[in-house]
């Protein structure tokens, strides 16, 4: 039976807070988002309002939790990550499978990028904010679909010794530009998933996928609660 290996690292929520501690040039990048809102802006704007809660030495931990938490309901597309990490396999399953996974696979994000979080103190994001920074170099719109843009940035870490590519996909929802996948050093946090979820699909189908899905979840809201 193939494990599901739901590592933190891989998390896309995980990979943007990790990025946006690392952004003391967040403040200089988001100064020319004074134009309309556009992806790159979207980006921006979720990457100092994160930053802006980290750095709250005041801040509760239940409070701060419920601060990100908005944060991502609000700037993440959890629809668009669901059917994407499934594949192929989302034709296949019924309405009320569907109503299922997409609720399940958000907390499932959401609890691995707090439980992930917990472990930055407010010392250690200082520390990374005043040493390292993100830089957005370009944003490409999907010429065949309008709805769709690629937000290009470089992530300098002072332990690294070449900068870090990271990249969000987005896709306009209404009038707010939302993020469906980061890619990571060329690598997609949501491919990984997929492959991941196929696996388990072709050899166990939908039901035992649900179960690993909420026994991990399980196991990052108990992590948290200690």
């Amino acid at each position: 039976m193939p494990r599901l290996k739901l590592t933190i690292r891989a998390v896309a929520l995980g990979a943007l807070i990790s990025c946006a501690i690392a952004a003391s040039a967040a403040a200089q990048a988001a100064a020319d988002a004074s134009v309309a809102p556009d992806a790159m802006g979207s980006v921006k704007s979720v990457v100092d309002q994160t930053i802006v809660v980290f750095k709250d030495n005041n801040i509760a931990p239940a409070e701060r939790e419920l601060k990100l938490r908005a944060i991502a309901e609000r700037h993440f597309d959890f629809q668009e990550m669901a059917q994407s990490a499934i594949g192929y396999h989302w034709r296949a399953f019924t309405p009320a499978q569907k109503s299922e996974f997409v609720p399940l696979f958000t907390a499932f994000i959401e609890d691995a990028y707090l439980s992930r979080i917990e472990s930055y103190s407010v010392e250690k994001v200082n520390e990374q904010i005043r040493s390292s920074m993100i830089q957005f170099t370009k944003q490409t719109n999907d010429n065949d679909s309008p709805g769709y843009a690629k937000v290009f940035s470089i992530v300098v870490l002072k332990d690294q010794n070449e900068p870090i590519p990271v990249n969000y996909l987005m896709r306009r929802d209404a009038n707010e530009w939302k993020i469906y996948d980061i890619t990571i050093d060329a690598i997609s946090v949501i491919a990984n998933y997929r492959n991941q979820f196929n696996r388990v699909l072709n050899s166990d189908g939908y039901d035992k996928l649900v179960s690993i899905i909420r026994d991990k979840t399980q196991g990052l809201s108990t992590d948290m609660a200690k």
